[in-house]
């Protein structure tokens, strides 16, 4: 675990908010970069990856969304920390790519403007509060890809690992609204990433076409059987 060995090495235990930045830096040996990345149209790409330069690399053309919510450009980092320590193969990154065999079917590459680099970026739905429907799929149990992926399990499980996100559930009322985004606030992530953890660990559980939020599955169904 990543928070671990950043626990070892600065001799600190973790607290919210998660030094994501600190942790991809001095245990992963990855910097940062803001660059204009290339959009075809429709897409929105928040950030990428230039892995031959150990480098991620957020797209400023979004600088003003990363600013109005920085728990967005967190799960960002967090969504290309997970591309690099589960997707690259570090062995072949100074090896010439065969020709149709050089991505995965899950990574596009776009152009930098600014500079002759090509950005690795995953080939998903955008990461902002526009998906916060995305646990409506969850409820139904119907995992969509984006929940599926390693990826996305990676950057939720760094940015709010378990036993802090249960530490800080002990002292809240999980099924209020207002103390829910209190605790995003305290994690700093966006209530759409906090609500599908919560929802993955079995602390909250909302059923479909509602915002009612119940303290679990086990919770829900009980309340079910009283009526």
């Amino acid at each position: 675990m990543r928070i671990r060995q950043y626990e070892q090495l600065t001799g600190a235990p973790v607290m919210f908010p998660v030094p994501i930045e600190k942790i991809v830096e001095r245990i992963l040996g990855l910097d940062f970069d803001w660059i204009e990345i290339e959009e075809q149209t429709g897409e929105q790409i928040l950030g990428g990856l230039i892995p031959e330069e150990r480098r991620i690399v957020l797209n400023s053309r979004h600088l003003a969304l990363f600013q109005s919510k920085p728990g967005l450009e967190r799960s960002t980092v967090g969504h290309e920390a997970g591309h690099w320590d589960i997707d690259i193969d570090r062995t072949s990154l100074h090896h010439p790519r065969l020709p149709g065999f050089d991505l995965q079917p899950s990574v596009v590459r776009r152009h930098a403007m600014d500079r002759h680099v090509l950005v690795e970026v995953l080939n998903r739905a955008a990461y902002d509060d526009r998906y916060f429907e995305l646990y409506r799929e969850l409820t139904a149990g119907q995992d969509s890809p984006e929940v599926r992926s390693a990826v996305d399990r990676y950057q939720s499980s760094l940015l709010m690992p378990e036993w802090l996100i249960k530490a800080a559930v002990k002292s809240m009322d999980v099924k209020s609204w207002p103390a829910l985004y209190e605790l995003a606030t305290l994690a700093q992530v966006t209530i759409s990433n906090l609500i599908v953890r919560l929802h993955r660990l079995d602390i909250i559980y909302i059923p479909e076409g509602t915002r009612d939020v119940y303290a679990g599955r086990d919770d829900f169904t009980g309340q079910k059987h009283l009526f």
